[in-house]
């Protein structure tokens, strides 16, 4: 488990979302009347646990595969909803480090995703061998 690049893009989320969970500044908006801050924490709480999920069933590549892809269809909604929060803001710089927390996950799981494919691909050569 530990020595597949995988694993490392994955912790990295994982850290990267927990350390974000108390040092991120507020944000302060509101879409539809619904209060963001709460939304944002549940996203931060989501985004780790789902890395660290991921990270945890390394034995079921395929079941990781779908998780990384749920996973990076969160961060692509996080992205855009921080983007019209973006557009409507009077502050943008604690916008541009909230930013910062999908768009480096998004880039990480792509890496992981492909990582867990070359090893699926692998694996399936193998097997064609027996």
């Amino acid at each position: 488990m530990i020595q597949r690049i995988q694993t490392v893009f994955l912790f990295m989320i994982a850290m990267v979302s927990i350390i974000s969970f108390f040092f991120l500044p507020p944000l302060d908006f509101f879409i539809f009347d619904f209060v963001v801050p709460i939304i944002l924490k549940f996203y931060i709480i989501l985004t780790s646990s789902l890395a660290f999920l991921s990270l945890m069933i390394f034995k079921n590549r395929k079941t990781q595969l779908i998780i990384n892809r749920l996973h990076f269809f969160l961060q692509v909604a996080m992205t855009g909803v921080l983007m019209f929060g973006l557009f409507n803001a009077d502050e943008l710089n604690s916008f541009l480090l909230w930013l910062l927390m999908p768009l480096q996950s998004m880039v990480l799981l792509i890496l992981s995703s492909k990582a867990i494919q070359k090893d699926e691909d692998l694996i399936r050569s193998i097997d064609r061998l027996r």
